[in-house]
């Protein structure tokens, strides 16, 4: 069994290493190779850990020997899952390692831009204390709090949010019931919630997903928070509302263009750079559930398949 960390781990702890060295060789690589590079780390590799590098339909058309994909992170945009499928390859995520992490972060985020923290300290750093009027927030209790997206932390993030005293309300695919959420459809969120969370995956259904329209229909007081991708959002009418100010602010964890993005132009919006995640408990929470998805698959139970659909005709 060869078993390769195909690119620049971002936590990669001793007892992780050993774990996987007793299941057979394994090699790890710490860059983030491009598609010819990655072929050819993986042409015989059995099983591939990744977390930075794309693989589409043409690399993984060529991995003729790998037998499984196992992703780091939850998000699995970076795979072509279909044709990872039709290659007759499984890939697995990790679900559950960052749930109260992420939804911790929302309220970071949520809290920041509300009571303008970033501008604050920078007042206070530069000699200037007692000054109040730039930093008129709201308080979270009695704010309807709107999740988009009821999975794992989205319900974290609702949880959290009633102990703040907030009302939740909240959109899903299924449109399935939710305790303590009450559920409707995604434009009645957008329209009617003080603070709009996205707790949805990065995929090419979801891409866009909050239209220009969506945004524009928030409340001008309404901030809007993104612990996903950036991909969600349509982020040019994202900016031109916040600059307008017809809606107040916007906490982001990751943005679609990383270079003179005109968002960093904004004080209404504070930034992390993909942060949400990154707990202690967080990060060790993924080694355990990395190690459980590759000890599993080689015991023929593999688990955290997100393109079983497209390898059930394989």
């Amino acid at each position: 069994m060869r078993i390769v960390y195909l690119d620049e781990p971002t936590y990669l702890p001793d007892s992780f290493v050993r774990e996987i060295g007793k299941l057979g060789k394994f090699t790890v690589y710490y860059d983030r190779p491009d598609e010819e590079t990655a072929v050819r780390r993986l042409s015989d590799a059995d099983i591939a850990i990744v977390e930075w590098t794309p693989l589409r339909a043409g690399a993984l058309k060529r991995l003729r020997h790998l037998k499984c994909i196992c992703l780091v992170m939850t998000s699995f945009d970076l795979i072509d899952t279909a044709a990872a499928g039709s290659a007759g390859i499984p890939v697995s995520n990790c679900p559950g390692y960052s749930t109260q992490s992420v939804a911790e972060h929302v309220f970071a985020l949520m809290l920041a831009v509300n009571r303008g923290i970033i501008k604050a300290d920078a007042l206070v750093r530069q000699g200037n204390n007692h000054i109040y009027g730039p930093f008129l927030g709201n308080e979270l209790a009695g704010c309807t709090f709107g999740i988009v997206g009821t999975g794992r932390i989205g319900r974290a993030a609702a949880r959290i949010a009633e102990g703040f005293g907030m009302k939740v309300i909240g959109a899903n695919r299924s449109g399935d019931p939710v305790p303590g959420v009450e559920i409707m459809d995604i434009g009645r969120v957008l329209r009617e919630s003080d603070i709009v969370s996205l707790h949805v995956p990065a995929n090419s259904s979801t891409k866009g997903l909050l239209t220009s329209g969506l945004l524009a229909s928030m409340k001008p007081e309404a901030l809007l928070i993104n612990t996903c991708r950036a991909s969600l959002i349509d982020e040019e009418a994202l900016y031109s509302l916040l600059r307008e100010k017809r809606i107040a602010g916007a906490g982001l964890d990751d943005v679609s263009q990383v270079h003179g993005n005109p968002l960093y132009t904004l004080d209404n919006v504070v930034l992390t750079p993909g942060t949400a995640w990154y707990t202690n408990t967080a990060r060790e929470s993924n080694m355990t559930e990395l190690l459980g998805n590759i000890h599993d698959f080689i015991k023929g139970m593999p688990r955290n398949i997100v393109n079983a659909d497209f390898l059930a005709g394989v």
